[in-house]
Parts: structure tokens; sequence; C-alpha cells
């Protein structure tokens, strides 16, 4: 299976302390990629990196067949598109205007456009926030407003960190449901989530990120054989080794 993103070597690191340490990964194409881990894994400095927002310090990433560098970088951002935690958006912006910029940004045709933009507001229950102010807007609103602006601009490749924080569950199946359809017109989808039920249900492969490092590759297989018997909450505990508490740690209460 072709890859759709390959890191070799990735070393990121703020100051004197490794977010990221001979960091190898590969994402095959076409598929819902689940990466999970603890806090300050460094799961959003990944995607941060992929996305261009941040530098790094050493090692090869390959996105979409291109070497991510200079020179492609435009050529690379044009294919991929990312929901952020938190997402970046125009704050004085209306619902409806900040949707058009970005389909402007990545050239989208004009003839059709806002029946799309309608059609999507009305989908993810945006539709009477269409002409309100992206400041006046709830956390949810903005991250379904974020994820509404990705998919108008038809990636390749989709980044999403986090991106069901603060979603209503109505809304969490409507997107699942769009994020099933793109995978199948082949669009590769990254998502970073602590929501672990979600993960377990939507992506095909899935990472384990701890201690700068992949501990645990759980292709759609071994994942069959190992939820046999465990949840994926499970699983990822015994990987990253949680101590457990004692039963007794709150007997105060």
């Amino acid at each position: 299976m072709n890859q759709a993103i390959k890191i070799n070597g990735l070393k990121k690191s703020y100051g004197d302390t490794y977010v990221l340490e001979d960091f190898e990964l590969s994402v095959p194409a076409g598929t819902i990629f689940g990466l999970i881990g603890p806090n300050g894994a460094g799961k959003s400095t990944l995607i941060g990196i992929l996305t261009g927002l941040l530098d790094y310090d050493e090692g090869e990433i390959i996105i979409d067949g291109l070497t991510l560098n200079e020179s492609n970088e435009l050529k690379i951002k044009q294919r991929v598109a990312s929901v952020l935690q938190p997402p970046l958006l125009f704050e004085h912006f209306t619902s409806n205007d900040f949707l058009h910029y970005v389909c402007d940004i990545y050239e989208v045709a004009s003839e059709g456009r806002q029946s799309k933009i309608n059609s999507l507001l009305y989908y993810l229950g945006l539709k009477e926030f269409e002409h309100a102010k992206i400041d006046k807007l709830s956390a949810g609103s903005r991250k379904k407003l974020s994820f509404s602006a990705a998919i108008l601009s038809q990636p390749e490749i989709l980044f999403l960190d986090e991106p069901f924080e603060s979603i209503d569950v109505i809304s969490i199946g409507r997107m699942k449901t769009i994020l099933n359809q793109l995978k199948k017109n082949g669009v590769t989808i990254i998502i970073t989530s602590h929501i672990l039920e979600i993960v377990e249900n939507l992506c095909d492969d899935i990472a384990i990120l701890h201690n700068h490092e992949i501990i645990a590759y759980l292709d759609s297989e071994s994942r069959k054989e190992l939820q046999k018997n465990s949840s994926l909450s499970e699983i990822f505990e015994s990987y990253i080794e949680i101590e457990k508490p004692k039963d007794d740690v709150l007997n105060w209460l």
C-alpha cells in the first residue's frame, strides 16, 4: 500500500527537552489513522510540524510523495487541510465569510460553492450562526466551523487534532459520517484524540505515542486480535504502563 506520510529520524526539541526523538512513522494512503498518547506526548507538536506551523531539528518528512522542504511547502499545503487545537480562525469574520475566504485560498470553484457551504452549515448545526461573528461562537461551534473549512478545501490529506473536543454527540456522529465518506473518496485522515472510543470505532490503524516515540503500531488485523478480549482503552493503558491508584486512595470521600 502507498504511504501518504512517511517520517524518518524526526527530532524536535524545546530547549534541552526532546518532544520527538528519532521518530519514525508511516501512514497508509486512503485510511483513517489514529494517533493516541497521554498529555504531553507530542501529538499536537507532530501535527504542527506536518502542517508547516512548527519547525523541526532533524529528520525527513515525505507527504503525498513530496519531501517537506521550502521548495515543496506550497505544493504540500495545497494538498492538505487541518483542524487544529485550538482552531485557527479569523475572529471578526462571519462564519459564511470565513468559509468563502478559505475557498478562495484553495481556489474552490465559485459555481455551486454557496450551496456546498449551506449544506455543511445545515448538516453540522451551524446554519443559525451563518452571519454571526466567529468571536461570538461557542468552542464547539468554532471547532465545527474549522472542520467545515477543511472539508471545503477538498484535501488529499486531512489532519485533525482533537476534532471532537467540545462537540455534541449528534455532531460527532455527523462528522464521523463525513470522514468515512472522505475515506471512500481516497482521502487520508490523521486524527489525534483522547476520546478512545471514537478512535477505536473510526480508525483503521492506530499508533501509540509515548516518551518521544511510537511505542506500538496497531494495524487493523492486530487490533482485531487484541480487541477480542480488551478495549482500546485497556490496550492503551497496558502499553504506557500507567500506575493504577489503590482502591482506597479516595476513602475520605
